[in-house]
């Protein structure tokens, strides 16, 4: 018998029988539903998981901090440019940002406008490579990176929201960024700051009076760029100023020649503070990790956070596929009472095909099609009716089924199945797992099958023809 003709008469036999074949489906579209939307819950968790570590910074960054050597012998290992240097040559290692703090004993005092109307009593001032914060992933607003001419900083996202009038009564003296939310949940935009640090000078004062001797040091800061607020690479990107770490040497000398102190041939060494390490993937933060660790430092990344919460995630997905699977498992033995039933009332016409010459494999060929059809449309269905569950279930999520005033617009329903910026989704369904759910579907199909199917090639020809 040809191919075509098998198909043909496989149609035939399930059309004969709809009430069993529908049934039949039904179970392997339950099945097949069960799985995919509860698999999908556990894809939606991993997403909010990603989302929330992606909103905590760059996952391939590892912050390094002072150690007191690799033995534990207490020798303190400081953060040099030799350690600097080592970093840079690990395999794996994309690129390297050493930062140090301008931690001073004074107070520091910024002021801006005419007659130093607006001031800023506190400043997180750090020195940097600025060569390498492209490659570290610094984005800038506005701008540019500032070079290693003296004076030139980098300003942070908000820093000029830290600044208050000195003109106005208190209360009313500053800007707040802090505005609110809309109905959305999302966070409304502030008013614009008092000035524009792009265009308006900094003044940076360091008070060293002693109360007997008045010496202050007075310098004036040009912003060249804006950088964008993440955290993961420091406070000083939301907050603070950022300068070349030769900008960071020539400050503090100046600082140290106005407050009197003795020059010392350690003022052109500098110890970081902290040194940032970028590795090249992300599936080689561990590694490169232990081997800093290794040399004795102290390190910190998001890595133990993000394999504890990926472990937790696949735990998750496994149990609610189990789940799932118990439901389709059901399915199977559903299709394999109904093959059975069907090769039962079908005895005479297995012998009658017997007699007539069909082949052995042909008649078990019929069979595993017909248990693989129902396998196929009970998948597919599943599938169909997984995805509008899993939009009703994100739009709930969404809250978008809550305010139907405007109704649910199509770009709802779009970003309720395939998300978006600042989307959260419960439920995600990607297009590799409604293919395996509609294969593992037809395999169960075919698995089911093939006992009723070996059943009925094993039937003599003249007993099947004499069957009643």
């Amino acid at each position: 018998m040809r191919l075509a003709d098998i198909g043909r008469m496989c149609i035939d036999n399930l059309k004969r029988r709809k009430g069993r074949t529908i049934l039949t489906v039904l179970g392997v579209f339950i099945g097949c539903t069960s799985i995919v939307v509860m698999v999908s819950i556990g894809i939606g968790m991993k997403e909010s998981q990603d989302q929330m570590l992606a909103s905590m910074g760059d996952l391939s960054i590892i912050e390094v901090n002072q150690g007191y050597g690799d033995m534990g012998n207490g020798e303190e290992v400081k953060l040099d440019d030799a350690a600097v240097e080592s970093f840079r040559a690990m395999e794996g290692v994309e690129a390297v940002m050493p930062k140090v703090s301008l931690n001073l004993e004074y107070p520091i005092r910024m002021t801006t406008g005419i007659n130093d109307r607006y001031y800023c009593d506190w400043v997180e001032i750090v020195g940097m490579d600025t060569e390498a914060m492209e490659a570290m992933g610094y984005e800038l607003l506005d701008g540019k990176v500032p070079g290693k001419t003296a004076g030139e900083v980098l300003a942070g996202q908000y820093l000029a929201y830290n600044f208050y009038d000195s003109l106005l009564p208190e209360g009313r003296n500053y800007v707040d960024r802090w505005v609110g939310y809309d109905e959305q949940g999302n966070e409304l935009p502030p008013d614009d700051p008092f000035f524009d640090p792009m265009k308006t000078p900094i003044n940076l004062e360091v008070d060293m009076s002693d109360g007997t001797t008045e010496k202050k040091y007075r310098t004036e800061l040009k912003v060249t760029g804006i950088t964008k607020e993440d955290y993961g690479k420091g406070w000083e990107t939301s907050e603070g100023l950022m300068m070349s770490v030769d900008s960071m040497k020539a400050l503090m000398s100046k600082i140290k020649e106005v407050s009197g102190a003795v020059p010392s041939p350690k003022d052109n060494k500098i110890t970081y503070s902290t040194i940032l390490v970028k590795a090249s993937d992300i599936s080689l933060v561990s590694e490169v990790e232990s081997s800093i660790k290794g040399l004795g430092y102290n390190t910190y990344s998001m890595e133990s956070m993000r394999e504890s919460m990926e472990e937790s995630a696949r735990q998750v997905q496994l149990m609610l596929g189990g789940l799932g699977a118990i439901s389709l498992f059901v399915a199977a033995i559903g299709i394999t009472n109904t093959m059975i039933m069907s090769i039962s009332e079908r005895t005479r016409e297995i012998g009658i095909m017997k007699a007539l010459g069909c082949y052995v494999r042909d008649i078990r060929l019929l069979f595993l099609m017909e248990a693989g059809a129902i396998g196929l449309m009970g998948g597919i269905i599943g599938c169909v009716i997984s995805l509008l569950l899993s939009v009703i279930i994100n739009l709930f999520a969404m809250g978008a089924m809550g305010s139907m005033d405007g109704g649910i617009s199509g770009e709802m329903i779009l970003q309720a199945l395939m998300g978006g910026e600042g989307i959260s989704r419960v439920s995600v369904i990607p297009l590799q797992l409604m293919a395996f759910a509609i294969v593992f579907s037809v395999f169960v199909g075919l698995v089911s099958g093939y006992y009723p199917a070996n059943k009925a090639v094993k039937i003599p020809a003249l007993e099947a023809i004499k069957h009643e």
